[in-house]
């Protein structure tokens, strides 16, 4: 039995997107580990298609350190690098590797509007992903990201959850890729019989200013990663910026709808059709930066000058 080393570090949306070449590889008669950073080994906790987690510390894969750590990787038939930057590079520099097709220049090329007219083909992270597996002989057209978890897990949370719940997912790494007015969404949702529960960091919770309703149950920094994955997978529908949060809504099969600010569905984020919808304004500046983090050159982020009763609308087809 051939043994497969997967690598994705970080971050905690990219490395879920990641376990969607788990099963082929599983089904395959692989036996695959993982190497990531901690606290995302936390992913794979009861997941029977991966033998072992290697999570180490960011120091340990530093300077020398690493060239120390590639011996505890030597053995493996093969190595996919689905991280593809310098330090993965680095780690595992041998004929056995395979790495993603990151589309990195086409990404950063489209972010300008003389380029971006000359782009026509799409792209997707999980698709790349999975097309490292034809290296293997195998071919995967529907793969989906899949976290598992446990009856356990969910019944668990199911205690502090009322029915008929939309998880909300307020934060992202950049304030530019943040919609303003979650507020009003949830009032929205909640004249309409739905409840509200947000889920996040500590962090969202702390940069965000709007004020919900009484009604609305706020997660943000409570749970541990498995906790937020279990409260999703039982949730009517999940409405998220482009951010972790969408992506574990995808890896527990429930529907999603993105909202975009100043990335793009281009990079490769955006759910496939079959697991929800995204909503982008589509105004000529967008998108401004391939991960959001640049000052909005207009100052006034019109991009996500979104009406909330077009998110509802546009969230709850999905379900319909």
């Amino acid at each position: 039995m051939k043994k497969v080393l997967l690598i994705r570090f970080s971050s905690l949306g990219d490395v879920i997107l990641s376990t969607s070449v788990l099963r082929p590889l599983y089904e395959a008669g692989y036996t695959v580990d993982f190497l990531t950073f901690k606290p995302f080994d936390q992913i794979f906790k009861k997941d029977y298609r991966v033998k072992d987690v290697l999570s180490p510390e960011k120091r340990e894969l530093k300077g020398l350190s690493i060239l120390k750590f590639r011996e505890k990787i030597s053995d493996y038939d093969i190595i996919i690098d689905l991280h593809r930057n310098l330090r993965s590079s680095v780690l595992t520099y041998s004929k056995r590797t395979v790495r993603y097709r990151k589309n990195s220049i086409k990404r950063r090329l489209y972010i300008y509007p003389i380029f971006r007219k000359f782009i026509k083909d799409k792209f997707n992270v999980v698709t790349a992903y999975t097309e490292t597996l034809e290296r293997l002989g195998i071919r995967c057209s529907d793969c989906r990201p899949e976290v598992i978890l446990t009856e356990e897990e969910k019944n668990k949370v199911k205690e502090y959850l009322p029915d008929k719940f939309i998880v909300i997912g307020t934060g992202a790494r950049y304030k530019n890729k943040i919609y303003k007015n979650y507020d009003r969404v949830s009032e929205i949702l909640i004249k309409k019989g739905f409840n509200v529960v947000l889920v996040g960091s500590s962090e969202d919770r702390k940069n965000d200013k709007n004020v919900y309703p009484e009604k609305v149950i706020d997660l943000r920094g409570k749970l541990s990663i498995r906790e937020s994955l279990s409260v999703i997978s039982i949730a009517f529908l999940t409405i998220s910026n482009d951010s972790a949060v969408a992506h574990m809504s995808r890896a527990v099969g429930t529907p999603v709808s993105v909202v975009y600010g100043a990335t793009h569905p281009y990079f490769g984020f955006a759910p496939l059709p079959d697991e929800g919808v995204y909503i982008i304004k589509g105004i000529p500046c967008q998108p401004c930066d391939l991960h959001g983090k640049k000052e909005c050159k207009k100052g006034n982020t019109e991009c996500l000058d979104i009406p909330p009763e077009l998110i509802v609308e546009k969230s709850l087809s999905t379900v319909k």
